[in-house]
């Protein structure tokens, strides 16, 4: 059932069909009716003019005929026998809700949509409910100097061009299909198209974490983000913790970390590398100053970087006691003899190695050590990505659907279901998917594999 009539009376809210009138049955307003007569007239009426014509006898709307108002009078104007008719565009939770009683609606979908107004039964007055506001732009933040944007160009259902950059007064971006000046991108709000100087149009939009830590500058190797949180899950650290981390790298891992602590918990992460140290604390700043422009909020400084090999750190980490330990190193087994102490009685140690040799040495040191620590689980993440398209021909056009070959025994089975089916119902077999579409996996390797090590920490029985 559609909204109709919905600027009748433009101060108070919009009148509905109830039972095929367009009149409320209880309506307290004497001219209403007089009102609803001069502006609404059958839809299903030819022309686009005024008249009155499809009336009842009694001047008022037909039962079960649907009504809407003249089209001249859509465009009306303040001075121009009224006030204006037009409406901004609803959601389509307003839709829905619209055309559900208003009784008939929970607390979750009135707090959401808010549209509960509080008023008489003809809706004279427009005050929101207690405790519930009308929608609002709040929370969305135009695109602003320093802030990291990701510029995307998509062709037939595939990804050509995905790019990070940072905004800056006098910018440009440039790629093979055209040039587009920050200036044009300030001030809009992200999720938008914009066309290049040569006519492509990019969608432009804010970068997730995920997307941040693949697109960043890198010095060594990053955790992909399929094996980072693969790695909080075997930790199962959350709000308030403290993790040791070995091994910064670009500081992918790093960032994971930091976001899962929250801003009560705290990270240690040690690099030997010089370059490779101050490479994470850039990438790690840099996140977290477009994260306060986006967000409008600080990102939880809780991260120590210290440029020192973690066999050596025994004075910096002394009497803390970890929830659980990260490892992204070469041979962990030369530095597990040294910080397994500082992780608690029953904590997680989650290894990153590149090939399963490592996997074996790891093994082997623990068990030459006589670690307290039990190998739980190796395992590797598998991603795969899928191209799902509607089928095309080579010039363009959506390729015509082909009905499969059926055998007599299929196609007598279909008669016995036509004669039982009743003649006015429609088989919805037959209209769904009118178009063939491609379904595959992508054939390139979107990331590399790594194996990821479950190592816990358990006391020793008693002899």
């Amino acid at each position: 059932m559609r909204l109709l009539l919905r600027s009748c009376i433009l101060q108070t809210r919009p009148v509905f069909l109830k039972h095929g009138c367009g009149i409320p049955d209880s309506c307290c307003c004497p001219s209403l009716p007089g009102l609803v007569k001069g502006l609404v007239r059958p839809a299903s009426s030819g022309g686009d003019g005024d008249g009155d014509g499809g009336e009842g006898e009694a001047g008022n709307p037909e039962p079960g005929r649907i009504w809407s108002l003249p089209r001249s009078l859509w465009s009306r104007r303040p001075g121009q026998g009224g006030p204006p008719l037009r409406r901004p565009p609803l959601s389509p939770l307003e839709r829905v809700s619209n055309l559900i009683p208003r009784q008939m609606l929970n607390r979750e979908v009135l707090q959401l949509s808010g549209q509960q107004l509080v008023g008489d039964d003809c809706g004279h007055t427009l005050q929101p409910a207690p405790g519930l506001r009308l929608p609002s732009t709040a929370g969305q933040v135009s695109f602003q100097t320093g802030d990291l944007v990701l510029a995307e160009f998509r062709r037939r259902h595939r990804l050509e061009m995905q790019k990070m950059l940072l905004l800056v007064p006098g910018g440009e971006v440039h790629s093979n299909w055209g040039m587009l000046a920050h200036q044009q991108i300030l001030g809009h709000l992200p999720g938008q198209i914009f066309r290049t100087s040569t006519g492509s149009q990019l969608v432009l939009r804010r970068p997730t974490l995920e997307e941040f830590v693949l697109l960043m500058k890198r010095g060594p190797a990053i955790s992909y983000p399929k094996d980072a949180t693969t790695m909080l899950m075997m930790m199962d650290i959350g709000d308030g913790d403290s993790v040791l981390e070995s091994g910064s790298g670009s500081g992918a891992m790093t960032l994971f970390l930091s976001r899962a602590v929250g801003p009560s918990g705290h990270v240690y992460s040690f690099e030997v590398r010089k370059d490779h140290h101050e490479r994470a604390k850039t990438n790690y700043q840099c996140w977290r100053n477009a994260y306060e422009v986006a967000r409008g909020k600080e990102w939880p400084n809780n991260v120590d970087f210290i440029n020192k090999d973690i066999v050596l750190v025994n004075d910096d980490i002394q009497g803390t006691m970890f929830d659980a330990i990260s490892l992204d190193m070469r041979s962990p087994q030369l530095a597990l003899p040294a910080i397994h102490v500082h992780l608690k009685q029953g904590g997680v140690c989650a290894v990153y190695l590149a090939n399963i040799t490592q996997v074996i040495d790891l093994l082997e040191g623990i068990r030459s050590a006589g670690l307290p620590l039990a190998c739980e689980k190796i395992l590797e993440v598998v991603h795969r990505d899928w191209f799902v398209a509607p089928a095309v021909r080579k010039d363009g056009s959506t390729a015509p659907r082909v009905e499969p070959q059926r055998n007599v025994d299929d196609l007598a089975d279909e008669e016995e279901n036509d004669t039982a089916q009743d003649p006015g119902e429609e088989d919805d077999t037959k209209s769904f998917c009118t178009v063939p579409y491609v379904a595959r996996p992508h054939h390139e390797q979107v990331s590399h594999t790594a194996f990821l090590t479950k190592l816990r920490k358990l006391k020793p029985a008693l002899q």
